[in-house]
Order: structure tokens, then sequence, then C-alpha cells
């Protein structure tokens, strides 16, 4: 079938849609393109899997999508997006698994066949039991790992008691009692209709996506949409400290709370972070990385669905590290007593704008945005919104965020190496 001629239009035209069974569509019609970029974002993630018995359920299942629907067998699933030449994937994270493909406009009919058909797996028990195994070995896998392994236990610690300290892959001993039944019960809940949301970028005509969307997922049922989220803050600031004596390296992470997804302050938040701790001109990338002290220093802000943390991360060697950690300390102290200064933030500003601007060219990341930005705001932005908003930031901003936020406020530290509580200063 010959693919639609794509009209010309302005590249930040932007589409919405909701079908009468509550599954939401977003464009962004970039005609400039020959490909299209699209996905279906399921608003779920280990963040949801409340019962032990589902702990990794969502990352399991991301697998079994692939695995084989009522109408294709995962072989099948492969070749219809290998004929298409089409790059597909999926993840998962603690709030959301996305299924993606980016194909040539020209197979945008098949795309959308082939996705909306796997978002309805058939999650056959004999592939459930294979792909245990497959899990299994990836937990495995992550265990070898010194910074996932650091990742995971800051997370467990700082949400502790909450299903934001689980793990995405689950622990061996949920994925192995597993079982399919309680799977099914939790596609069925989490994947319905108005918890899904399709979105797409690049090269479409929006009629053509809708009649699309509506012929191939309008029969899907409704039911549970998105969830009950507060703010989370560490019941019990400290330092949880695991000897690894034959690790090489000693690697340190700090938390503490900060912005949501939703928070008024999370670019001011975003640019005060960059400031601190960005890869490349920063201040923990001047007073310690470029001095040689170590491998990594750097902070990133982990905003979330009303709930968020500054991290700050340190890699270096255990003799450097006590210094390091004080250092990185001070470091936070500084911004927090003394703000940022005017070419601090213009200069953050400019980064961030590039970053925005340049991901502005790709369909995926327009895809992508379109969703995120839908969960956070209700609404959908384009590439001149963000830099209005970035560029609006004032030092008073960062200012009010930092007041909300302290750097300083109470933390919980996660050591991972070779070095003790008492040979780093903290207490355990």
């Amino acid at each position: 079938m010959a693919a639609p001629e794509i009209s010309p239009t302005r590249a930040d035209q932007f589409f919405t849609h909701r079908l009468p069974n509550g599954l939401l569509l977003l464009g962004q019609r970039m005609p400039d393109l020959e490909s299209v970029s699209l996905c279906f974002y399921v608003r779920t993630g280990a963040r949801d899997e409340s019962d032990p018995a589902l702990y990794g359920v969502s990352h399991f299942l991301e697998h079994m999508v692939f695995k084989g629907t009522e109408r294709r067998d995962s072989e099948r699933i492969t070749l219809d997006f290998n004929l298409m030449g089409a790059e597909f994937n999926a993840f998962t994270s603690l709030e959301q698994t996305v299924y993606y493909a980016r194909v040539l406009h020209e197979y945008l009919p098949q795309a959308v066949d082939l996705l909306s058909d796997m978002m309805r797996p058939r999650l056959d028990e004999s592939d459930f039991t294979m792909e245990r195994n497959v899990i299994l070995e990836e937990i495995a896998r992550a265990e070898d790992v010194p910074t996932s392994q650091a990742y995971r236990r800051l997370m467990q610690t700082y949400f502790a008691g909450t299903p934001m300290g689980h793990d995405v892959l689950g622990s061996k001993e949920s994925i192995r009692d597993m079982a399919v039944e309680g799977m099914r019960a939790y596609h069925a809940r989490r994947y319905a209709a108005n918890n899904l949301i399709f979105a797409i970028a690049g090269a479409f005509e929006w009629d053509q996506v809708m009649e699309l969307v509506e012929r191939h997922c309008g029969g899907w049922a409704s039911g549970e949409e998105g969830r009950q989220a507060s703010e989370i803050i560490p019941a019990r600031p400290g330092a949880n400290v695991i000897v690894k004596p034959q690790q090489k390296q000693q690697l340190i992470l700090v938390a503490s709370p900060s912005v949501s997804i939703q928070d008024k302050d999370l670019y001011a938040a975003q640019l005060a972070t960059m400031v601190l701790g960005d890869g490349t001109g920063s201040r923990l990338f001047w007073n310690i990385f470029q001095k040689g002290l170590a491998e990594s220093a750097y902070a990133s802000l982990s905003p979330f669905d009303s709930t968020g943390l500054l991290l700050t991360f340190l890699s270096t060697t255990p003799d450097h590290a006590p210094a390091v950690l004080e250092l990185a300390q001070a470091e936070l102290r500084g911004l927090q007593e003394d703000g940022v200064l005017e070419d601090e933030l213009r200069r953050a500003k400019d980064k961030l704008i590039s970053h925005t601007v340049l991901d502005g060219d790709s369909a995926f990341s327009r895809m992508q945005d379109l969703a995120y930005t839908w969960v956070a705001e209700g609404a959908v932005r384009s590439i001149q919104d963000e830099m209005d908003r970035i560029e609006a930031v004032t030092l008073a901003d960062v200012r009010r965020a930092l007041d909300r936020y302290p750097a300083t406020a109470p933390q919980v530290i996660t050591a991972y190496g070779p070095l003790d509580a008492a040979a780093l200063g903290v207490e355990g």
C-alpha cells in the first residue's frame, strides 16, 4: 500500500486525542523527517508492585510481551520488525514501561499493528517458565556490577518500606516463586487502555494515526489508572556501609530529598544540580575530578511522581575516599549556603538549552518527551516552551528551590567498597 503524502506543516505541530476507552494519543509532526518513532507508554513499573509475590513483574512482563500474542509467536514478532527495517526495543523503570519502534513513515500501519498486538500478549505458561531463567541470569549479572549494587542498596535504604525501594529486576526469590497467574492479573489491571499512552513523533498524518490506533486498540478494556503517589522522605538518615574487601574502588552515594516531576521548581533544581556536579565544568568536576582525586564525581537529579532526590556519586581509590567525601560535602554546603553565581547559572542554562535543542532534533526523543511531559503536567510542550522555561529561571528561583530542599538536608549515604564506616569517617 502506498504511503500517504506527508503534508507540509510547522515542525512543532502537536496533536492530542483520547479514545472512548481512555487510551490517550499524543503526536508531534516533524515533516522534514522520513521516519517516525512510536511507542506505547505504560504508566506502571516497580513502584506499582506492592505485593511481594510480584516484585519484578513489570520488567518480567516486558520480556514476555516479546514472546508472542494470539496472532504472532516470538519469531514472527522479530521477523515483522525486521521486514520493516525497524529499530525496536523496550525498557522498564520504577514508574513506566515503554515499548517502541522507529521506522520509515511508509511502514507506520504495520508498526501500529505490531506494537498494538504486542500490548495484548498471550502470556503462555511455558514461555513464562523459560523466560524466568533469563531474568534470573540478568539479576545474577547485575550483582556482579558494583555500581549497580551500590545504587540498588541506596534506593533500598532511601525508600525503605515503600515499593520505590524495590529493584526493577526483582529479587531471585520473587522471580523464582512468581506465578504466571499473578502476571496475567497484573497485566489486566495495569495495561488497561486508560493507563496507556500512545505517543508518536516524526512524519505522519494525524487522521491516519487516529484511525489506525482506533482500529487496533479501540476494543481494549478500561481499568486501573495512574497510582496513589505521595512524597517520600527517608525515615532514618544515616550511612549504609557495605564492605567489599576485594574491590579496588570505593563507591560513595549521597542522597537527599528534592523536587518531583510535577514541582514548579524543577528547572531551578536541575540547574542548581548542574552547577554542583554535571559532567563538565561543574564544582565537583573542577574541585575533585579534574584534580585527579576521583574517577567519577558528579551530581544528578532524580525527579519521580510526587517525590524526588538529589544524588551525588563518587568513585575513587580507598586512599582518597575519606577526603573526597569531605570535599563533596563541602561543595554541598557551599551550594546551600552561597547559592549559585550569575555566570554559573548562565553556563548551566546554555548547556541545558543546547541539550534540549539537540534532543529536539530526534523524533525518538520527542516521542518520549510527549509522554513524560503529559504524565507530569497533563499537557504537551514544544522545544521553545522548554527553552523559555529554562531561560526564565532566576537566581531567586534557585535560592527558593534550595531553601525548600536543602542540599545539606539529612542524608542517606551508601558506601560500597573496601572501607568500613570508621575508615570513611561516617556513622554506620
